[in-house]
């Protein structure tokens, strides 16, 4: 939760969810979710992605949009890893 604190202190203007105590969706291990709060936050996407790549630790962290190519396009090929890359739980989505 250290990297969830840092951000939330860094980032005050983006929107972050409530952790989760067990593998939700695609994620295989509990998780938390943060998101840009506006579309017009976009342009900060690359700052973000740094802070992340600097003080993500030991933490494996899933970095992708919401476009309008589906989920399974963006837990995938719009998506990166920063630390240890995890298999997702993606059997059955649509490609």
């Amino acid at each position: 939760m250290l990297l969830r604190s840092k951000m939330k202190q860094q980032f005050p203007w983006m929107r972050f969810y409530e952790p989760k105590d067990v593998p939700i969706g695609p994620h295989p291990l509990p998780m938390w979710e943060a998101d840009f709060a506006s579309y017009d936050n976009r342009v900060l996407w690359g700052e973000v992605c740094d802070f992340i790549k600097e003080e993500h630790e030991d933490l494996s962290v899933l970095v992708h949009p919401h476009s309008f190519d589906g989920d399974y396009a963006d837990h995938t090929k719009n998506a990166f890893w920063v630390g240890d890359v995890l298999e997702l739980r993606i059997q059955g989505w649509k490609r």
